[in-house]
């Protein structure tokens, strides 16, 4: 019988998540663009941007991958999954303190994100799979909607401090408490999953085997893939706006302090995604996640498409409030499915796979619609149109893919 987990154990279970995304945030929306910005003299420097973004991101997401197989199979130290998040911790870190250099240039900006990338989706490979070591299926949905809260509470308090530190001319004192948070976050999870977190015996290690069996997903659960690649086209839709979200408040809009209006802008959205991630996060344990999936992705992609046809600031936070509650339902109830349908051997790569909705979708989306702004422009609505249309689009094809998942049984 699988153990019930305490309310306690679930929140400390998912701190992780907190400091991760406060970390991705404050790099995506801010500490990069600005960097840039500084380093090229260019004042919206896009497509730069997406192409760090694009290489930075994928490898990522392979690391991530690795990371999951490798902790499924193979113990380092005292246990599975624990002191892989530490050793990926410890890299994020170094590379967060590469920042703190004087004199930055586009190789060091590029070297210290590829490395906050590694570092942090090492970590990340390894507890994407703890809902389905640890909590029983009947908790995977609360579980989810904590991992929601922290998710968005680190992002709204990354654009939050950070916007505000960075607006403040302090990037070093933003970077110092990245760091700080990063270390108390990792050690909390680590030391709370230790007790659980038996390490295997490690008899037919093969570093190369290793790698190449991300790869080979095999056949265990065909249906997992058509949810991989409806939330990766759901993801799409949205994880490359945080990138651009900067010049679109300040050529579009003609924001005089645009960092303000990521910060303002961010806190208002992720209240109402933290909101629907832990309500409905739990709701999906008891009346089945998908038919929520549904009507989270739906209300997305209308309120993404209504965005170009009202250009002004309140209207984005109204709408962005939707397109918040959306993603915030989708993430944790699809990130409950996902965990529901991994394999228990396979846990790691399954939920790794699932990781590349997320990471895949956020390496792609900065490619693309950094083009889209290179070939039309930030300083003119043209770009924008075409990035909110384009999100649009991919939310509505994402309602095609789990329509196909819902007719396998």
């Amino acid at each position: 019988m699988e153990q019930i987990r305490s309310n306690s154990f679930l929140l400390k279970l998912n701190s992780v998540h907190f400091g991760t995304n406060y970390l991705w945030i404050s790099f995506e929306s801010l500490i990069l663009p600005l960097e840039l910005e500084a380093v090229t003299g260019n004042s919206s420097p896009g497509f730069l941007l997406g192409i760090i973004a694009f290489i930075t991101i994928s490898i990522g997401v392979i690391v991530s991958l690795f990371s999951g197989v490798l902790s499924d199979g193979y113990s380092i130290m005292w246990g599975k999954r624990g002191p892989y998040i530490i050793l990926g911790s410890i890299i994020t870190i170094i590379a967060v303190a590469l920042d703190l250099l004087p004199d930055l240039s586009i190789l060091m900006v590029f070297t210290a994100f590829l490395f906050v990338q590694v570092g942090s989706n090492i970590s990340s490979g390894a507890y994407q799979p703890l809902f389905r070591d640890l909590v029983s299926e009947k908790q995977r949905g609360k579980a989810s909607g904590i991992n929601g809260l922290y998710t968005l509470a680190g992002t709204a308090m990354g654009l939050g401090l950070s916007g505000f530190l960075v607006s403040e001319g302090r990037m070093d004192l933003s970077l110092l408490i990245i760091v700080a948070i990063l270390i108390m976050t990792a050690i909390l999870t680590a030391f709370t999953i230790k007790k659980d977190d038996k390490p295997l015996i490690n008899a037919d290690f093969h570093p190369l085997k290793t790698f190449l069996s991300i790869f080979d997903p095999g056949e265990k659960v065909p249906r997992f893939f058509w949810l991989v690649g409806a939330s990766f086209l759901f993801f799409l839709g949205i994880s490359g706006l945080s990138f651009f979200e900067l010049y679109y408040f300040k050529d579009v809009l003609h924001s005089s302090d645009p960092s303000a209006l990521v910060a303002i802008s961010g806190i208002f959205v992720l209240a109402f995604s933290a909101a629907g991630a832990v309500v409905f996060g739990v709701l999906s344990d008891r009346y089945g996640r998908l038919r929520i999936l549904f009507v989270s992705t739906i209300i997305a992609g209308i309120a993404t498409a209504l965005i170009p046809a009202v250009s002004t600031f309140i209207n984005f936070l109204v709408l962005g409030s939707f397109i918040g509650a959306g993603y915030g339902i989708y993430f944790s109830v699809s990130k409950a499915l996902a965990s529901d349908l991994s394999p228990r051997e396979d846990a790691g790569k399954y939920m790794a796979y699932y990781n590349i909705s997320v990471g895949g979708s956020s390496a792609l989306s900065t490619l693309f619609f950094g083009a889209l702004l290179d070939s039309f422009g930030t300083s003119f609505k043209l770009g924008f149109t075409a990035i909110f249309e384009m999100s649009a689009a991919f939310y509505f094809v994402c309602l095609i893919l789990l329509f196909k998942f819902s007719t396998f049984k």
